[in-house]
């Protein structure tokens, strides 16, 4: 790939176009009762919307000092004993007391979305309750897709909820709130005019999966604006360990030259002895027989300490003859048992040389 020097187009991707792709609005496509709203954006995390007219609400407790795997258990049976319809979708929050539990007929869901050309299996499906704000303490009613829904919150979860098509009048609001637990001294007589909520980015619900993580309802486009995000990360940490890595191997390499340059010498002369070195093997393999100084030296040791002494030495291929002298007779028998003993001799033979007092020998020795 050539890079135009004089371009200023970035090298990377721009960063505000690559935030603002992983900080787009959700698409929500929105289940009505006959109906439903599609998104007209492409970007951004979709999320599958029941309208609160088609769920049901339930309070659930929590079953006392057990951990969360137990709890979702017991949910799940709590679900099949509540739900009235034949496939049943669901989504709770699990509060410190109880839990919220919705439940929609997921069979309707899925013909809607086949309807619109989606898979449920790839996309979350939440009630519309769940991506409306939250309150944390009281009574409120709050516009819905269609219809009004009534809420009754306690420490921040959803205590009590009821759906109406129409704003609900002072009788049916009484008895939401006698429903709900209120104390007949907070209970108003009638409701305020419905407050319309915007939608949330994602849901304020605190829910738990026992079936662990589903990859079909993962938002592919985030994930791969995400792990290329991540990528060019890695691409320009990557990219400066390489230039220092490379300008640190560049000083090596100089100072490996500079080390080898003044080493020189050194190396010619260690090769010029080397060299010698293989030219004295070689030399010293040619002679098949042991030097003749240590041929010497293993005579000498057996010669007496009485005054004997060599006086003639002939060596010549493996033939050694000598002639060993003293002041006295000489035991031909001793000179030859004891040569025979030296590893390499053999062959020994003595004889007299002109009187007793003198011994030849002649001997072969061993190649090496």
């Amino acid at each position: 790939m050539r890079l135009d020097p004089h371009s200023h187009r970035p090298l990377l991707p721009n960063v505000s176009a690559l935030w603002s792709r992983l900080s787009a609005p959700p698409r929500l496509y929105v289940q009505e009762t006959d109906d439903v709203q599609q998104p007209s954006g492409r970007r951004g995390r979709r999320y599958w919307v029941v309208s609160r007219g088609l769920c049901r609400f339930f309070r659930v407790p929590l079953v006392p000092n057990a951990a969360g795997g137990r709890q979702l258990e017991a949910l799940a049976l709590q679900i099949k004993r509540l739900s009235p319809f034949a496939e049943t979708g669901s989504h709770h929050d699990l509060g410190a007391q109880f839990v919220s539990v919705w439940l929609w007929d997921q069979r309707a869901a899925q013909q809607a979305a086949e309807t619109v050309g989606v898979d449920l299996a790839r996309i979350s499906v939440l009630p519309e309750t769940a991506l409306r704000p939250r309150a944390t303490e009281g009574v409120r009613l709050i516009e819905s897709v269609e219809g009004v829904e009534a809420q009754s919150w306690t420490g921040g979860s959803l205590a009590a909820s009821r759906w109406w098509p129409t704003a609900p009048d002072a009788r049916a609001w009484t008895l939401f709130q006698r429903g709900a637990s209120i104390t007949a001294d907070r209970i108003a007589p009638a409701p305020h005019a419905p407050v319309r909520l915007d939608w949330l980015d994602r849901p304020w619900t605190r829910a738990r999966n026992s079936a662990g993580f589903d990859v079909g309802r993962v938002d592919f486009r985030l994930v791969a604006a995400v792990a290329a995000a991540m990528l060019l990360i890695a691409y320009g940490y990557l990219g400066a360990a390489w230039l220092r890595l490379d300008r640190a191997l560049s000083a090596v390499a100089m100072e490996g030259s500079a080390v080898a340059s003044a080493s020189m010498p050194t190396r010619r002369a260690r090769s010029a002895a080397l060299e010698n070195a293989a030219v004295i093997r070689t030399l010293q393999g040619l002679d098949r027989y042991p030097g003749q100084l240590a041929l010497f030296a293993r005579v000498t040791e057996i010669l007496p300490k009485n005054e004997t002494h060599l006086t003639e030495w002939t060596w010549e291929h493996g033939q050694l003859e000598m002639t060993v002298a003293a002041d006295h007779p000489l035991d031909a028998l001793y000179f030859v048992q004891s040569l025979e003993k030296i590893d390499g001799f053999k062959n020994v033979a003595a004889e007299r040389a002109g009187g007793d007092n003198s011994l030849r020998i002649r001997l072969t020795v061993d190649p090496k």
